[in-house]
Formats: structure tokens, C-alpha cells, sequence
């Protein structure tokens, strides 16, 4: 099963583009894992781990409408890895998450009520 669920804060507005219900809609999540002090006493720093979200159909106006740099978010979505070859014809990778889930938890200022959307399985192109 390719399932995963994030929490984090967006690190900058969301690029949406396309029309209609062929919108795709990318954010940069940051999610961070607490550090802590081990029992001999080394600290382990706080780990930051940066995602690129990709939402597809109706959901894309939800995220212009609603999201911005700093909103925090709680999404659902599945892994999927990219492989091509630049104009240099150097091999590049890229993951990301294809998003279903999609809550709105506020921002790191606000408080505001939580928010739930999801897209619709036609609006997926996996």
C-alpha cells in the first residue's frame, strides 16, 4: 500500500496552473521532527524535511483560495518518483505526493477552525 500522511507548514504560495477541472496545484510542505537529548546526554537537533504536494482537479481552487506561505496542513496522498534526463543529459529525480486529503489547520498565526476537502477519484491521473 502507498499511503502517506503529513502535517507541515507550506514554505511558499502554491504555484497552480492549468484550467478547469485539468488545474494542478504544487506546495512546498515543511514537516519537522522534534529534537531531543539521549539519556547520555547528546542532543539530536530538530530535523526539517521539505515535500513538494501536487494536488489535481476542483481541489486546486480550494488551495488559491485558501492557502498561503505559513498555512499548516494535514494531507493524505501516495509517494511517486520521476527519472528523466535534462538537456545536458544528466540523469534527475524528483518525488512528490500526490495529494487526496487535504485539511486546513490554520496558520503558524492564526487560529482558525479546521477545514476538510478531498478530490474526487476522476480528478487523479494515477
Amino acid at each position: 500500500m502507498n499511503t502517506v500522511q503529513l502535517v507541515g507548514n507550506v514554505g511558499q504560495d502554491p504555484k497552480i496552473s492549468g484550467e478547469g477541472g485539468r488545474r494542478v496545484a504544487r506546495v512546498s510542505l515543511a514537516t519537522t521532527e522534534r529534537g531531543f537529548e539521549t539519556k547520555s546526554g547528546k542532543k539530536i537537533e530538530d530535523r526539517t524535511e521539505w515535500h513538494t504536494l501536487v494536488f489535481f482537479g476542483n481541489i486546486c481552487s480550494v488551495i488559491e483560495n485558501h492557502v498561503k506561505k505559513g498555512s499548516l496542513l494535514a494531507v493524505k496522498g501516495s509517494i511517486h518518483y520521476s527519472k528523466w534526463e535534462d538537456a545536458n543529459k544528466e540523469t534527475k529525480y524528483s518525488t512528490e505526493i500526490y495529494c487526496t486529503d487535504l485539511e486546513l489547520l490554520g496558520s503558524k498565526k492564526e487560529s482558525e477552525p479546521v477545514q476538510q476537502y478531498k478530490s474526487s477519484e476522476d480528478e487523479a491521473p494515477f
